[in-house]
């Protein structure tokens, strides 16, 4: 009879565990984000979407064009693929991932998220408007994180670092970086020190890329919306860094798009409308400064 009791309570408690397992994995209950984050900082390389498992690599070197914009797309989930509905782009547009070349589709390898990317969106809407020939996404960003991780001293640089020496050595240049990030900072109106370090820590992560060889133009999404609200303190201090003189450029202006909630999905993140909205927006940043 005892025997039998164990039994049956050791089943109970394995099954149980499972289903917990289970579920802590999808609503993400202790302990699978503290096991997650672990994972993250041990290996950030693994960090994002990778199913490649309906994708087939292409050639590289056949992709290449004179007329070709390669995209370093980084910061939190709006620069991934955290949006509502699924792109796949109509015309040359690419993802590259781990080294290696893809048709871009939504979700796109290397960032976090797995619905909609405004990248896929934005490389089409680029080639049809007839500024590039071709397009290549290189998507690395990660969401809810700040940008102390991003910088040399963070966790996450060494994704900057991986991407740009494998598309180097894969012989693309990067042309363009879009920077989308601001809703992790601490919350701040009127606090000139929060907003003096914003700039330090965007100044130092992008000194480290430039002497890795890249000297493409840099565009910083005001981007800061958190679900409760927007830190005024971080959107100066996006706003101030734009200027020629270090290639760093206005991008959209992401948090106006909350003011309207037709755009919003998931709180923090945009919806099938907020993301063509904001692929106009990324064509006209581009646009001002292209004169195209």
């Amino acid at each position: 009879m005892k025997k039998i009791l164990f039994t049956g309570m050791f089943a109970f408690a394995v099954t149980a565990s499972y289903l917990y397992g289970l579920a802590s994995h999808k609503y993400l209950l202790q302990p699978f984000p503290l096991l997650l984050n672990l994972k993250n900082h041990l290996f950030p390389g693994s960090i994002g979407y990778s199913d490649m498992s309906s994708r087939v690599p292409l050639p590289c070197a056949g992709i290449k064009s004179r007329r070709m914009m390669v995209a370093l797309a980084f910061g939190q989930s709006n620069s991934g693929n955290h949006g509502e509905t699924l792109y796949r782009p109509k015309y040359p547009v690419f993802n590259f991932f781990n080294g290696r070349c893809y048709r871009a589709e939504d979700p796109l390898l290397g960032a976090t998220g797995d619905r909609g990317s405004v990248w896929s969106r934005l490389g089409d809407l680029l080639i049809q408007r007839g500024l590039y020939d071709k397009v290549m996404i290189i998507p690395i960003g990660v969401g809810s994180t700040t940008i102390e991780q991003w910088t040399a001293r963070g966790y996450l640089h060494s994704r900057i670092v991986d991407a740009v020496r494998e598309a180097q050595s894969n012989g693309f240049t990067i042309t363009h970086l879009f920077w989308v990030q601001g809703g992790s900072e601490k919350n701040t109106s009127g606090n000139e020190e929060n907003k003096k370090n914003y700039k330090k820590n965007f100044l130092e992560m992008l000194g480290s890329i430039r002497s890795l060889g890249v000297d493409a133009p840099i565009y910083v999404a005001v981007s800061t919306y958190n679900g409760a609200g927007f830190n005024r303190d971080i959107q100066e201090a996006q706003r101030e860094l734009a200027g020629p003189k270090n290639r760093i450029y206005a991008g959209p202006d992401n948090d106006r798009l909350y003011r309207d909630k037709t755009n919003e999905w998931e709180q923090v993140h945009l919806s099938n409308k907020g993301l063509e909205r904001c692929t106009r927006s990324w064509l006209e940043a581009i646009r001002r400064v292209e004169g195209k």
